[in-house]
């Protein structure tokens, strides 16, 4: 487990001390652990964290690590435009009151070994703890969802095939890789309407490997033929061989 929430409701500081301290207790247990990142949109975004460790505190923790008494690693404070991700050191990286689509983008950060989300409203860290089983440290825990219906088996076996087909490309670099994707979205939105975006990003990230980055693209393809929209390329004949096929896996 590397993911880890607080559920809450506007400014809560006690959250950030609960992440805080989740975070020197990993510190203590992992030595590639060099630094904990507060992390958030802009400056302005941290007034949470001031309340916690004071303001001038976190004016240093903008330029440069800070040591404080009782963490056992220092701490900085860094915005989406600060955060530099090939020179930043492998990290516990705090989201503060972010969105899960924001957070997801953390989730491409070679950098954040470990990843913490706090909440502003709510609502917004569900589809990233659903998508991790993250781990609640503070508040609320939100209910676990049962997803190992027959349907969401098969969205694995079809997405698995899919990866596969494109030589685990994980992209659409190569032309080739683009179409075979295309096709199997064609199909999934045919034969499997039930199956949302979301659910084909949370595999392709959490089981295939896939970048949220480039695993929202391939969500996005389904979105826009589920809005009726269309887009080139991919086969539009002879899909129901894909279905049969992955049915076929399945009662194996």
């Amino acid at each position: 487990m590397n993911r880890y929430y607080a559920n809450v409701q506007g400014p809560e500081p006690k959250a950030i001390l609960a992440c805080l301290k989740k975070a020197n207790e990993i510190c203590a247990k992992d030595p590639d652990v060099s630094c904990i990142v507060l992390y958030s949109y802009a400056k302005t975004n941290f007034n949470t964290v001031s309340q916690v460790l004071g303001n001038k505190v976190v004016e240093r923790m903008f330029s440069q690590p800070v040591n404080i008494i009782g963490i056992a690693k220092p701490i900085r404070c860094l915005t989406e435009r600060t955060y530099k991700d090939y020179t930043q050191p492998t990290s516990i990286v705090i989201c503060c009151h972010m969105s899960s689509k924001d957070i997801q983008k953390v989730d491409d950060f070679y950098s954040a070994k470990y990843i913490m989300a706090i909440s502003w409203l709510k609502s917004e860290l569900h589809g990233w703890v659903k998508r991790w089983n993250a781990e609640c440290v503070y508040g609320d825990e939100l209910k676990k969802e049962n997803t190992e219906i027959d349907n969401f088996a098969l969205l694995r076996i079809a997405l698995k095939e899919m990866d596969i087909r494109m030589f685990e490309s994980k992209d659409f670099h190569h032309p080739d890789d683009e179409n075979t994707c295309k096709t199997y979205i064609r199909a999934l939105h045919k034969y499997m309407p039930e199956v949302t975006p979301s659910q084909i990003e949370d595999v392709l990230v959490t089981e295939l490997n896939w970048t949220s980055a480039n695993a929202s693209q391939v969500g996005e393809l389904l979105a826009r033929l589920k809005n009726g929209r269309t887009f080139r390329g991919g086969d539009k004949t002879g899909l129901v061989k894909f279905y049969k096929g992955w049915k076929e896996k399945l009662r194996k």
